[in-house]
Protein backbone atom coordinates (compact mmCIF):
# COMPACT_ATOMS: atom_id res chain seq x y z
CA UNK A 1 0.00 0.00 0.00
CA UNK A 2 1.58 2.77 -1.07
CA UNK A 3 2.12 6.60 1.26
CA UNK A 4 -0.94 8.14 -0.22
CA UNK A 5 -3.16 5.27 0.84
CA UNK A 6 -2.07 4.86 3.81
CA UNK A 7 -2.30 8.28 4.97
CA UNK A 8 -6.22 7.97 3.86
CA UNK A 9 -6.56 4.38 5.94
CA UNK A 10 -5.50 6.63 9.10
CA UNK A 11 -7.84 9.44 7.79
CA UNK A 12 -10.24 6.77 7.89
CA UNK A 13 -9.63 5.42 11.23
CA UNK A 14 -9.78 8.80 12.89
CA UNK A 15 -13.26 9.41 11.32
CA UNK A 16 -14.24 6.54 12.27
CA UNK A 17 -13.30 7.29 16.10
CA UNK A 18 -15.30 10.31 15.96
CA UNK A 19 -18.33 8.74 14.27
CA UNK A 20 -17.65 6.19 17.00
CA UNK A 21 -18.21 9.24 19.74
CA UNK A 22 -21.43 10.66 17.74
CA UNK A 23 -22.82 7.28 17.89
CA UNK A 24 -21.96 7.59 21.87
CA UNK A 25 -22.87 10.98 22.72
CA UNK A 26 -26.22 10.78 19.97
CA UNK A 27 -27.77 8.34 21.78
CA UNK A 28 -31.99 10.11 23.31
CA UNK A 29 -29.98 12.96 20.90
CA UNK A 30 -29.93 12.20 17.38
CA UNK A 31 -33.04 10.27 15.72
CA UNK A 32 -32.87 6.28 16.54
CA UNK A 33 -31.97 5.39 13.03
CA UNK A 34 -29.62 7.78 12.69
CA UNK A 35 -27.82 6.75 15.92
CA UNK A 36 -28.68 2.76 14.42
CA UNK A 37 -26.73 3.56 11.27
CA UNK A 38 -23.85 5.29 12.94
CA UNK A 39 -23.24 2.40 14.55
CA UNK A 40 -23.61 0.51 12.19
CA UNK A 41 -21.09 1.95 9.78
CA UNK A 42 -18.58 1.73 12.40
CA UNK A 43 -18.88 -1.95 13.02
CA UNK A 44 -19.45 -2.93 9.17
CA UNK A 45 -16.44 -0.63 8.41
CA UNK A 46 -14.16 -2.04 11.60
CA UNK A 47 -15.10 -5.47 10.55
CA UNK A 48 -14.36 -4.79 6.78
CA UNK A 49 -10.94 -2.94 7.81
CA UNK A 50 -10.13 -6.02 10.25
CA UNK A 51 -9.47 -8.36 7.14
CA UNK A 52 -7.27 -6.49 4.76
CA UNK A 53 -7.21 -3.45 2.44
CA UNK A 54 -5.29 -5.91 0.42
CA UNK A 55 -8.43 -7.45 -1.88
CA UNK A 56 -10.63 -5.13 -3.34
CA UNK A 57 -13.84 -6.37 -3.97
CA UNK A 58 -15.78 -5.85 -6.48
CA UNK A 59 -19.46 -6.47 -7.40
CA UNK A 60 -21.17 -6.68 -10.52
CA UNK A 61 -24.72 -6.01 -10.33
CA UNK A 62 -27.63 -5.88 -12.93
CA UNK A 63 -30.87 -6.48 -14.40
CA UNK A 64 -32.17 -9.54 -16.14
CA UNK A 65 -31.04 -9.92 -19.46
CA UNK A 66 -28.14 -7.27 -18.93
CA UNK A 67 -25.14 -9.89 -19.70
CA UNK A 68 -24.05 -9.46 -16.54
CA UNK A 69 -23.04 -13.06 -16.33
CA UNK A 70 -21.48 -13.06 -19.44
CA UNK A 71 -19.27 -10.21 -18.36
CA UNK A 72 -18.22 -11.80 -15.70
CA UNK A 73 -17.35 -15.17 -17.66
CA UNK A 74 -15.40 -12.71 -20.22
CA UNK A 75 -13.22 -11.47 -17.34
CA UNK A 76 -12.77 -14.41 -15.81
CA UNK A 77 -12.43 -16.30 -19.26
CA UNK A 78 -13.80 -19.29 -17.96
CA UNK A 79 -17.76 -20.10 -18.40
CA UNK A 80 -18.53 -20.22 -14.59
CA UNK A 81 -21.77 -17.96 -14.43
CA UNK A 82 -24.88 -19.83 -16.48
CA UNK A 83 -26.11 -17.11 -19.14
CA UNK A 84 -29.59 -17.07 -19.55
CA UNK A 85 -31.47 -14.28 -21.75
CA UNK A 86 -34.96 -14.12 -20.72
CA UNK A 87 -35.17 -15.48 -16.57
CA UNK A 88 -32.34 -14.75 -13.77
CA UNK A 89 -29.84 -17.39 -13.90
CA UNK A 90 -27.53 -16.64 -11.27
CA UNK A 91 -29.64 -17.73 -7.53
CA UNK A 92 -26.21 -17.12 -4.87
CA UNK A 93 -23.42 -14.79 -5.51
CA UNK A 94 -20.64 -15.80 -6.76
CA UNK A 95 -16.82 -15.30 -6.82
CA UNK A 96 -13.88 -15.36 -8.72
CA UNK A 97 -10.96 -14.61 -6.85
CA UNK A 98 -7.78 -12.81 -9.23
CA UNK A 99 -4.15 -14.14 -7.50
CA UNK A 100 -0.84 -14.34 -9.09
CA UNK A 101 0.00 -17.41 -7.42
CA UNK A 102 -3.04 -18.65 -8.48
CA UNK A 103 -4.20 -19.84 -4.66
CA UNK A 104 -7.37 -18.90 -2.11
CA UNK A 105 -5.51 -16.91 0.74
CA UNK A 106 -6.57 -18.02 4.02
CA UNK A 107 -7.31 -13.81 4.76
CA UNK A 108 -9.42 -13.79 1.30
CA UNK A 109 -11.22 -16.99 2.27
CA UNK A 110 -11.86 -15.41 5.86
CA UNK A 111 -13.35 -11.94 3.81
CA UNK A 112 -15.55 -14.45 1.90
CA UNK A 113 -16.94 -16.01 4.84
CA UNK A 114 -17.82 -12.62 6.26
CA UNK A 115 -19.44 -11.47 2.79
CA UNK A 116 -21.13 -15.07 2.75
CA UNK A 117 -20.24 -15.67 -0.42
CA UNK A 118 -19.73 -19.89 -0.79
CA UNK A 119 -18.93 -20.19 -4.14
CA UNK A 120 -15.47 -19.08 -5.04
CA UNK A 121 -13.29 -19.82 -8.26
CA UNK A 122 -9.62 -18.69 -8.23
CA UNK A 123 -8.08 -17.41 -11.42
CA UNK A 124 -4.59 -17.01 -11.79
CA UNK A 125 -3.91 -13.60 -12.73
CA UNK A 126 -1.19 -11.09 -12.51
CA UNK A 127 -2.90 -7.72 -14.31
CA UNK A 128 -5.81 -8.34 -12.02
CA UNK A 129 -4.13 -10.04 -8.67
CA UNK A 130 -5.72 -8.68 -5.65
CA UNK A 131 -9.55 -8.11 -7.11
CA UNK A 132 -12.52 -10.50 -5.89
CA UNK A 133 -15.29 -10.17 -8.51
CA UNK A 134 -18.65 -10.55 -7.73
CA UNK A 135 -21.49 -11.44 -9.87
CA UNK A 136 -24.63 -11.19 -7.66
CA UNK A 137 -28.03 -12.01 -8.40
CA UNK A 138 -30.52 -10.01 -10.83
CA UNK A 139 -31.67 -6.63 -8.80
CA UNK A 140 -35.27 -7.11 -10.82
CA UNK A 141 -35.72 -10.66 -10.51
CA UNK A 142 -38.67 -12.23 -9.40
CA UNK A 143 -37.39 -14.15 -6.18
CA UNK A 144 -37.54 -11.81 -3.65
CA UNK A 145 -34.56 -13.94 -2.25
CA UNK A 146 -32.38 -12.82 -4.84
CA UNK A 147 -33.49 -8.92 -4.22
CA UNK A 148 -32.35 -9.55 -1.11
CA UNK A 149 -28.90 -11.09 -1.38
CA UNK A 150 -28.32 -8.17 -3.83
CA UNK A 151 -29.88 -5.34 -1.35
CA UNK A 152 -27.19 -7.41 1.33
CA UNK A 153 -24.36 -7.28 -0.75
CA UNK A 154 -24.59 -3.99 -2.34
CA UNK A 155 -24.05 -2.46 1.41
CA UNK A 156 -20.76 -4.24 2.26
CA UNK A 157 -18.57 -4.51 -1.05
CA UNK A 158 -16.08 -2.45 -2.26
CA UNK A 159 -16.76 -1.12 -5.43
CA UNK A 160 -19.81 -1.43 -7.90
CA UNK A 161 -20.04 -2.46 -11.42
CA UNK A 162 -23.14 -1.48 -12.74
CA UNK A 163 -24.11 -3.66 -16.02
CA UNK A 164 -26.70 -2.04 -17.89
CA UNK A 165 -27.97 -2.66 -21.77
CA UNK A 166 -28.72 -0.48 -24.46
CA UNK A 167 -32.68 -1.20 -24.27
CA UNK A 168 -33.02 -0.90 -20.20
CA UNK A 169 -30.36 1.78 -18.79
CA UNK A 170 -32.90 4.26 -18.34
CA UNK A 171 -34.88 1.81 -16.00
CA UNK A 172 -36.61 3.62 -12.70
CA UNK A 173 -35.78 0.68 -10.99
CA UNK A 174 -32.02 0.88 -11.28
CA UNK A 175 -31.95 4.20 -11.14
CA UNK A 176 -34.73 5.05 -8.13
CA UNK A 177 -33.05 1.89 -5.80
CA UNK A 178 -29.55 1.83 -6.33
CA UNK A 179 -28.08 4.47 -8.62
CA UNK A 180 -29.61 7.35 -6.40
CA UNK A 181 -29.46 5.66 -3.44
CA UNK A 182 -25.45 5.39 -4.26
CA UNK A 183 -24.83 8.92 -5.79
CA UNK A 184 -22.10 9.45 -2.66
CA UNK A 185 -20.02 6.67 -4.02
CA UNK A 186 -19.56 7.54 -7.58
CA UNK A 187 -15.77 7.17 -6.85
CA UNK A 188 -16.21 2.96 -5.98
CA UNK A 189 -18.92 3.11 -8.70
CA UNK A 190 -18.17 1.77 -13.04
CA UNK A 191 -21.38 1.86 -15.30
CA UNK A 192 -20.73 -1.42 -18.18
CA UNK A 193 -23.05 -0.37 -20.90
CA UNK A 194 -23.04 -4.18 -22.44
CA UNK A 195 -24.46 -5.11 -25.37
CA UNK A 196 -22.91 -2.18 -27.00
CA UNK A 197 -23.22 -4.51 -30.94
CA UNK A 198 -27.07 -4.37 -30.43
CA UNK A 199 -26.59 -0.15 -31.14
CA UNK A 200 -25.04 1.13 -34.64
CA UNK A 201 -21.54 2.52 -34.44
CA UNK A 202 -23.36 5.84 -35.47
CA UNK A 203 -25.38 5.87 -32.03
CA UNK A 204 -23.40 4.36 -29.93
CA UNK A 205 -21.52 7.86 -28.52
CA UNK A 206 -25.07 9.57 -27.95
CA UNK A 207 -26.69 6.22 -26.27
CA UNK A 208 -23.20 6.43 -23.89
CA UNK A 209 -23.90 10.64 -23.61
CA UNK A 210 -27.49 10.01 -22.53
CA UNK A 211 -26.26 7.60 -20.12
CA UNK A 212 -23.90 10.08 -18.66
CA UNK A 213 -26.59 12.61 -18.47
CA UNK A 214 -29.03 10.19 -16.28
CA UNK A 215 -25.99 9.13 -13.91
CA UNK A 216 -25.62 12.62 -13.37
CA UNK A 217 -28.95 13.41 -12.78
CA UNK A 218 -28.74 10.59 -10.26
CA UNK A 219 -26.05 12.76 -8.67
CA UNK A 220 -23.00 10.01 -9.90
CA UNK A 221 -20.64 12.78 -11.33
CA UNK A 222 -17.72 11.61 -12.97
CA UNK A 223 -18.22 8.23 -13.52
CA UNK A 224 -16.75 5.88 -15.66
CA UNK A 225 -18.96 4.42 -18.71
CA UNK A 226 -17.38 1.45 -20.20
CA UNK A 227 -19.26 0.12 -23.42
CA UNK A 228 -18.66 -3.41 -23.30
CA UNK A 229 -19.63 -6.25 -25.81
CA UNK A 230 -19.20 -9.77 -24.83
CA UNK A 231 -20.17 -11.11 -28.13
CA UNK A 232 -17.59 -8.93 -30.14
CA UNK A 233 -15.14 -8.32 -26.89
CA UNK A 234 -15.55 -4.63 -27.81
CA UNK A 235 -14.55 -3.31 -24.46
CA UNK A 236 -13.41 -5.85 -22.30
CA UNK A 237 -10.13 -5.32 -22.31
CA UNK A 238 -11.01 -1.61 -21.36
CA UNK A 239 -12.90 -3.10 -18.33
CA UNK A 240 -10.52 -5.18 -17.31
CA UNK A 241 -7.60 -2.30 -17.08
CA UNK A 242 -9.71 -0.32 -15.16
CA UNK A 243 -10.26 -2.83 -12.56
CA UNK A 244 -6.53 -3.87 -12.21
CA UNK A 245 -6.01 -0.34 -11.83
CA UNK A 246 -8.57 -0.15 -8.54
CA UNK A 247 -6.78 -3.48 -7.53
CA UNK A 248 -3.40 -1.99 -7.76
CA UNK A 249 -4.27 0.91 -5.89
CA UNK A 250 -6.09 -0.86 -2.85
CA UNK A 251 -7.85 2.35 -2.11
CA UNK A 252 -11.72 1.31 -2.70
CA UNK A 253 -11.83 -0.05 0.60
CA UNK A 254 -11.34 3.02 2.16
CA UNK A 255 -12.89 4.50 -0.86
CA UNK A 256 -15.97 3.02 -0.33
CA UNK A 257 -15.75 3.11 3.58
CA UNK A 258 -14.92 7.05 3.88
CA UNK A 259 -18.19 7.05 0.80
CA UNK A 260 -20.39 5.30 3.75
CA UNK A 261 -19.38 8.22 6.52
CA UNK A 262 -19.85 10.69 3.94
CA UNK A 263 -23.37 9.97 3.02
CA UNK A 264 -24.39 9.56 6.91
CA UNK A 265 -22.41 12.66 7.58
CA UNK A 266 -24.57 14.44 5.18
CA UNK A 267 -27.93 12.98 7.66
CA UNK A 268 -26.06 13.97 10.73
CA UNK A 269 -25.54 17.85 9.47
CA UNK A 270 -29.21 18.50 9.04
CA UNK A 271 -29.41 16.88 12.54
CA UNK A 272 -27.09 19.31 14.30
CA UNK A 273 -27.42 22.93 14.82
CA UNK A 274 -25.15 25.61 12.80
CA UNK A 275 -23.74 26.80 16.15
CA UNK A 276 -22.13 25.04 19.28
CA UNK A 277 -24.32 25.26 21.86
CA UNK A 278 -23.51 27.24 25.63
CA UNK A 279 -23.99 27.02 28.66
CA UNK A 280 -26.41 28.13 30.74
CA UNK A 281 -26.26 32.05 31.28
CA UNK A 282 -25.63 34.44 34.14
CA UNK A 283 -28.79 35.98 33.90
CA UNK A 284 -30.62 32.49 33.51
CA UNK A 285 -29.20 31.39 36.58
CA UNK A 286 -30.20 34.01 38.54
CA UNK A 287 -33.50 33.66 37.18
CA UNK A 288 -33.87 29.80 38.90
CA UNK A 289 -32.42 31.22 41.94
CA UNK A 290 -34.95 33.87 42.73
CA UNK A 291 -37.35 31.66 41.75
CA UNK A 292 -36.39 28.80 43.94
CA UNK A 293 -35.58 31.31 46.68
CA UNK A 294 -39.71 32.25 46.61
CA UNK A 295 -40.30 28.59 46.22
CA UNK A 296 -38.35 28.48 49.57
CA UNK A 297 -39.76 31.32 51.24
CA UNK A 298 -36.83 33.20 51.76
CA UNK A 299 -39.15 36.66 51.80
CA UNK A 300 -41.11 34.68 55.17
CA UNK A 301 -37.46 33.24 56.78
CA UNK A 302 -35.84 36.38 56.47
CA UNK A 303 -39.30 38.35 58.14
CA UNK A 304 -38.68 35.59 60.19
CA UNK A 305 -35.37 36.55 61.49
CA UNK A 306 -35.86 39.99 61.64
CA UNK A 307 -39.05 39.22 64.20
CA UNK A 308 -36.90 37.11 66.26
CA UNK A 309 -34.05 39.50 66.52
CA UNK A 310 -35.98 41.95 67.84
CA UNK A 311 -38.15 39.57 70.45
CA UNK A 312 -34.67 38.66 71.37
CA UNK A 313 -33.31 41.82 71.71
CA UNK A 314 -36.48 42.91 74.10
CA UNK A 315 -35.50 40.01 75.82
CA UNK A 316 -32.35 40.48 76.06
CA UNK A 317 -32.23 44.99 76.41
CA UNK A 318 -35.99 45.80 77.60
CA UNK A 319 -36.71 47.07 80.43
CA UNK A 320 -36.27 44.19 83.03
CA UNK A 321 -39.64 44.56 85.01
CA UNK A 322 -41.82 43.99 81.68
CA UNK A 323 -39.47 41.60 79.88
CA UNK A 324 -41.79 38.51 80.50
CA UNK A 325 -44.49 39.76 78.77
CA UNK A 326 -41.89 39.18 75.33
CA UNK A 327 -41.54 35.72 76.64
CA UNK A 328 -45.20 35.05 75.61
CA UNK A 329 -45.02 36.04 72.22
CA UNK A 330 -43.84 32.58 70.23
CA UNK A 331 -40.46 33.09 68.37
CA UNK A 332 -41.08 33.43 64.96
CA UNK A 333 -38.18 30.96 63.97
CA UNK A 334 -39.36 28.44 66.51
CA UNK A 335 -42.76 28.50 64.32
CA UNK A 336 -40.64 27.83 60.98
CA UNK A 337 -38.37 24.64 62.94
CA UNK A 338 -35.14 26.74 62.66
CA UNK A 339 -34.62 28.02 65.87
CA UNK A 340 -32.44 24.60 66.20
CA UNK A 341 -28.38 24.40 66.24
CA UNK A 342 -27.04 24.43 62.48
CA UNK A 343 -25.18 21.62 61.61
CA UNK A 344 -21.58 21.73 61.38
CA UNK A 345 -19.37 20.08 58.67
CA UNK A 346 -19.08 16.86 60.51
CA UNK A 347 -22.56 16.56 60.97
CA UNK A 348 -24.82 14.38 58.33
CA UNK A 349 -28.07 14.83 59.64
CA UNK A 350 -29.78 17.90 58.33
CA UNK A 351 -32.96 18.99 60.90
CA UNK A 352 -35.93 19.52 58.88
CA UNK A 353 -38.22 22.69 58.92
CA UNK A 354 -41.71 23.32 59.11
CA UNK A 355 -41.95 26.32 56.75
CA UNK A 356 -45.75 26.11 55.10
CA UNK A 357 -45.70 24.59 51.74
CA UNK A 358 -44.59 27.16 48.24
CA UNK A 359 -47.79 29.44 47.46
CA UNK A 360 -49.38 28.77 44.14
CA UNK A 361 -48.28 32.04 42.91
CA UNK A 362 -44.45 31.06 43.92
CA UNK A 363 -45.15 27.38 42.53
CA UNK A 364 -46.27 28.48 38.86
CA UNK A 365 -43.42 30.81 38.85
CA UNK A 366 -40.89 27.76 39.59
CA UNK A 367 -42.59 26.26 37.06
CA UNK A 368 -42.07 29.40 34.37
CA UNK A 369 -38.76 29.78 35.78
CA UNK A 370 -37.49 25.85 34.42
CA UNK A 371 -39.36 26.70 31.36
CA UNK A 372 -37.80 29.46 30.53
CA UNK A 373 -34.72 27.99 31.63
CA UNK A 374 -34.73 25.72 29.30
CA UNK A 375 -36.08 27.92 26.48
CA UNK A 376 -33.35 30.02 26.75
CA UNK A 377 -30.68 27.48 26.91
CA UNK A 378 -32.16 25.91 23.56
CA UNK A 379 -32.75 28.73 21.60
CA UNK A 380 -31.61 28.47 17.93
CA UNK A 381 -31.36 24.47 18.46
CA UNK A 382 -33.19 21.67 16.63
CA UNK A 383 -37.03 21.36 17.86
CA UNK A 384 -35.98 17.83 19.22
CA UNK A 385 -33.44 19.09 21.54
CA UNK A 386 -35.58 21.95 22.86
CA UNK A 387 -37.83 18.91 24.04
CA UNK A 388 -34.71 16.98 25.70
CA UNK A 389 -33.46 20.59 27.49
CA UNK A 390 -36.83 21.14 28.61
CA UNK A 391 -37.44 17.14 29.98
CA UNK A 392 -34.04 17.94 31.82
CA UNK A 393 -35.26 21.38 33.37
CA UNK A 394 -38.08 19.74 34.81
CA UNK A 395 -36.42 16.07 35.24
CA UNK A 396 -35.77 16.52 38.90
CA UNK A 397 -39.19 18.76 39.98
CA UNK A 398 -40.34 16.37 42.39
CA UNK A 399 -37.03 16.75 44.34
CA UNK A 400 -36.99 20.37 44.54
CA UNK A 401 -39.14 20.91 47.40
CA UNK A 402 -37.54 18.23 50.07
CA UNK A 403 -33.99 19.96 48.33
CA UNK A 404 -35.04 23.34 48.87
CA UNK A 405 -36.24 22.25 53.00
CA UNK A 406 -33.25 20.89 53.21
CA UNK A 407 -30.92 23.55 52.14
CA UNK A 408 -32.99 26.03 54.31
CA UNK A 409 -32.39 23.95 57.21
CA UNK A 410 -28.59 23.07 56.79
CA UNK A 411 -28.02 27.30 56.56
CA UNK A 412 -26.42 29.18 58.51
CA UNK A 413 -28.91 32.09 60.15
CA UNK A 414 -27.46 35.24 61.31
CA UNK A 415 -29.43 34.73 64.41
CA UNK A 416 -26.76 35.02 67.15
CA UNK A 417 -27.19 37.50 69.99
CA UNK A 418 -25.71 41.05 69.03
CA UNK A 419 -22.40 42.15 71.18
CA UNK A 420 -23.97 45.39 72.34
CA UNK A 421 -26.91 43.39 73.98
CA UNK A 422 -24.86 42.04 77.23
CA UNK A 423 -23.78 45.76 78.02
CA UNK A 424 -27.20 47.36 77.48
CA UNK A 425 -28.32 44.67 79.85
CA UNK A 426 -26.18 45.18 82.56
CA UNK A 427 -27.02 48.93 82.64
CA UNK A 428 -30.34 47.83 82.67
CA UNK A 429 -30.47 46.05 85.72
CA UNK A 430 -28.45 48.96 87.25
CA UNK A 431 -30.93 51.31 87.11
CA UNK A 432 -33.92 48.28 88.08
CA UNK A 433 -31.71 48.05 90.82
CA UNK A 434 -31.22 51.56 91.70
CA UNK A 435 -35.69 51.88 90.76
CA UNK A 436 -35.88 49.01 93.48
CA UNK A 437 -33.77 50.84 95.99
CA UNK A 438 -35.19 54.00 95.63
CA UNK A 439 -38.74 52.69 95.91
CA UNK A 440 -37.55 49.69 98.79
CA UNK A 441 -36.18 53.26 100.74
CA UNK A 442 -39.46 55.19 100.31
CA UNK A 443 -41.57 51.78 101.91
CA UNK A 444 -39.11 51.91 105.04
CA UNK A 445 -39.58 56.04 105.07
CA UNK A 446 -43.39 55.27 104.87
CA UNK A 447 -43.49 52.33 107.24
CA UNK A 448 -41.39 54.45 109.37
CA UNK A 449 -43.75 57.49 109.35
CA UNK A 450 -46.90 55.07 109.88
CA UNK A 451 -45.50 53.76 113.00
CA UNK A 452 -44.38 57.60 114.17
CA UNK A 453 -41.33 56.85 114.69
CA UNK A 454 -38.49 59.32 114.37
CA UNK A 455 -38.02 60.46 110.79
CA UNK A 456 -34.87 58.95 109.41
CA UNK A 457 -32.64 60.98 108.07
CA UNK A 458 -32.95 61.35 104.22
CA UNK A 459 -30.74 63.00 102.38
CA UNK A 460 -31.49 65.17 98.74
CA UNK A 461 -30.54 66.17 95.90
CA UNK A 462 -31.69 69.65 95.24
CA UNK A 463 -35.12 69.71 96.48
CA UNK A 464 -35.73 65.56 95.82
CA UNK A 465 -34.70 62.60 98.01
CA UNK A 466 -32.43 60.19 97.40
CA UNK A 467 -34.54 57.66 97.41
CA UNK A 468 -37.22 59.41 95.10
CA UNK A 469 -34.66 60.40 92.81
CA UNK A 470 -33.55 56.81 92.94
CA UNK A 471 -36.88 55.55 91.92
CA UNK A 472 -38.06 57.77 89.35
CA UNK A 473 -34.35 58.48 87.81
CA UNK A 474 -34.03 54.25 87.67
CA UNK A 475 -37.51 53.77 86.02
CA UNK A 476 -37.47 56.94 83.48
CA UNK A 477 -33.84 56.30 82.56
CA UNK A 478 -34.25 52.48 82.52
CA UNK A 479 -37.54 53.00 79.91
CA UNK A 480 -35.73 55.27 78.08
CA UNK A 481 -32.57 52.57 77.57
CA UNK A 482 -35.28 50.26 76.85
CA UNK A 483 -36.43 52.76 73.88
CA UNK A 484 -33.25 53.56 72.19
CA UNK A 485 -32.25 49.77 72.60
CA UNK A 486 -36.03 48.83 70.88
CA UNK A 487 -34.85 51.66 68.16
CA UNK A 488 -31.81 50.14 67.83
CA UNK A 489 -32.98 46.26 67.56
CA UNK A 490 -35.09 47.56 64.38
CA UNK A 491 -32.40 48.84 62.42
CA UNK A 492 -30.75 45.93 63.53
CA UNK A 493 -33.67 43.14 62.45
CA UNK A 494 -33.58 45.25 59.27
CA UNK A 495 -30.20 44.12 58.69
CA UNK A 496 -30.36 40.75 59.58
CA UNK A 497 -33.78 40.19 57.48
CA UNK A 498 -32.12 41.69 54.44
CA UNK A 499 -28.49 39.61 54.99
CA UNK A 500 -30.80 36.39 55.69
CA UNK A 501 -32.30 36.91 52.72
CA UNK A 502 -29.02 37.19 50.79
CA UNK A 503 -28.00 34.06 52.67
CA UNK A 504 -30.60 31.75 51.73
CA UNK A 505 -31.09 33.05 48.34
CA UNK A 506 -27.27 31.98 48.09
CA UNK A 507 -28.07 28.93 49.63
CA UNK A 508 -31.15 27.72 47.28
CA UNK A 509 -28.93 29.44 44.37
CA UNK A 510 -26.66 26.43 44.58
CA UNK A 511 -30.10 24.10 44.94
CA UNK A 512 -30.90 25.18 41.45
CA UNK A 513 -27.90 25.24 40.12
CA UNK A 514 -27.25 21.17 41.43
CA UNK A 515 -30.93 20.52 40.43
CA UNK A 516 -31.43 22.84 37.24
CA UNK A 517 -28.51 24.35 35.97
CA UNK A 518 -25.98 21.72 36.07
CA UNK A 519 -27.53 19.15 34.39
CA UNK A 520 -28.48 21.50 31.70
CA UNK A 521 -24.49 22.77 31.08
CA UNK A 522 -24.05 18.52 31.40
CA UNK A 523 -26.76 18.14 28.54
CA UNK A 524 -25.34 21.11 26.36
CA UNK A 525 -21.90 20.63 26.62
CA UNK A 526 -22.74 16.86 25.71
CA UNK A 527 -25.18 18.71 22.57
CA UNK A 528 -21.68 20.75 21.70
CA UNK A 529 -19.53 17.84 21.43
CA UNK A 530 -21.55 16.51 19.26
CA UNK A 531 -21.69 19.33 16.97
CA UNK A 532 -18.02 19.49 17.16
CA UNK A 533 -17.60 16.36 16.50
CA UNK A 534 -19.88 15.97 13.39
CA UNK A 535 -18.52 19.15 12.27
CA UNK A 536 -15.12 17.16 11.89
CA UNK A 537 -16.51 14.19 10.26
Amino acid sequence: MNRRAERAGRDLQDRLDQLERVAAIGEHRLPDDLVADAGSVVERARTRLGRGADRTVVALAGATGSGKSSVFNALVGEDLAPVGVRRPTTSTARAAVFDAADALEAGTADLLDWLQVPQRHVVGSRDLDGLVLLDLPDHDSVARAHREEVDRLVEVVDAFAWVVDPQKYADAALHDQYLRRFAGHAAVTIVVLNQIDLVPEGERRGVADHLGRLLEEDGLRKVRVVPTSTLTQEGVDVLRRELAARAAERRAVVARLGADIDVLVERLDAAVPDREPGPVGDRGRRSLADAFAEAAGADAVADAVGAAHRRRAAQHVGWPPTRWVGRLRPDPLRRLGLDRVRPDRTTETVPRTSRPAPSVVADARLGRALREAAEDAGAGLPEPWQRRLAGVAVERRDDVADALDRQVGATELPVAPARWWSVVSGLQWILAGLMAIGLLWLIVIGVVAWFRLPDLPTPELGEVPYPTAMAIGGAVLGLLVSAIARALASVGARRRAAAARRTLTRAVAQTADQLVADPLDEELEAMAELTRTVRRL
